[in-house]
């Protein structure tokens, strides 16, 4: 019994070693099937303070185009322009990693490796969820819950934990692949929106 007990500690330690080995795979897995496809097309809600809201995300790489009711959102990879139809005005800044996680969901794939602990949580049949613990106590995003489709590879449902104690619920409706697209079609085009004001913020 002994021997049992003094062996139980190395054993608990190798599978918690095993279930972030499974984790990390699991994203990684995720994270190289997104970035595999020339452009994805996602349909979403985002639930915040009881309110929610749907919209589209266009994805190729590390750029994005988001559309939903008053807000629109362009990144090429360095700027973001983000248009509010409320305010009549574009504002243009350089986001840091974080800052793109909160409105692409997909985006927190890629800095798990680096800012944050995965672990593998119960989930329902056929999908597997991830906790994400930041290893930095004052990110943004202190925690994060990624449930992926074990048949697609592609995420179903994000939830983030703000450093303000705030969730961010994301449902992902709906994934589809599509064919490269130009790189303009990443970033804001003012001849679309004339006399729209711009605010560079960088």
């Amino acid at each position: 019994m002994k021997k049992i007990l003094t062996l139980l500690p190395m054993l608990l330690i190798a599978l918690a070693g095993m279930a972030a080995t499974s984790a990390s795979a699991l994203l990684q897995r995720s994270a190289a099937k997104i970035k595999g496809a020339e452009s994805l097309h996602v349909s979403y809600t985002a639930t915040a303070d009881g309110n929610t809201t749907a919209g589209t995300l266009v994805l190729q790489g590390d750029m994005f185009t988001l559309s939903s009711p008053g807000m629109m959102s362009w990144y090429d990879g360095q700027s973001q322009w983000t248009y509010s139809t409320q305010i009549g005005e574009v504002n243009i800044i350089t986001p840091t990693p974080e800052e793109v996680s909160q409105i692409n969901p997909f985006a927190i794939l890629k800095s798990f490796s680096t800012g944050y602990t995965p672990s593998l949580l119960k989930s329902a049949s056929g999908s597997s969820t991830v906790k994400l613990v930041a290893k930095n106590k004052k990110s943004d995003i202190t925690q994060a819950e990624i449930t992926i489709d074990d048949r697609t590879s592609y995420p179903t449902r994000v939830v983030l934990t703000m450093a303000n104690k705030q969730k961010v619920t994301i449902n992902i409706k709906d994934v589809k692949t599509g064919k490269k697209l130009p790189v303009a079609n990443f970033r804001y085009s003012p001849a679309r929106f004339p006399g729209v004001n711009v605010v560079d913020l960088r």
